[in-house]
């Protein structure tokens, strides 16, 4: 297969960042990608890690409403929490309620956002 130029490459990589923020995983990503694309599977990487770069950037920039990405990211684990429940998954159950926690401090361990260590005993 012919190597990419700057124009397909950037094209790529707005497809995979769409598809990350459609919830798939990295993996899926890496799969779509390689069948797709024909690309190796480092190349495949490279072209995820820019995508989450570029998804980073848009966070970072100036224009996001904080108030509106923390809607967001809670809609969407609240969402992957009911998914892991109906497909009977604890683990990514916990994960996803862990992160709810950690953003919004509402859990009774919570301290308003900040983390608390725990001793194990």
């Amino acid at each position: 297969m012919a190597k990419a130029n700057t124009e397909a490459t950037a094209e790529r990589v707005d497809h995979l960042q769409g598809m990350i923020l459609a919830g798939e995983t990295n993996t899926a990503c890496l799969i779509y990608a390689r069948q797709t694309w024909g690309v190796s599977r480092s190349q495949g990487y490279r072209l995820i890690k820019r995508a989450w770069r570029q998804i980073h950037d848009d966070i970072e920039g100036p224009d996001l409403k904080r108030q509106e990405m923390l809607a967001w990211c809670v809609q969407t684990l609240i969402e992957t929490a009911g998914q892991a429940k109906a497909q009977r998954n604890p683990g990514a159950v916990v994960a996803a309620i862990r992160q709810l926690d950690w953003m919004c401090g509402l859990g009774i361990h919570s301290s308003a956002g900040h983390r608390v260590h725990r001793t194990r005993l």
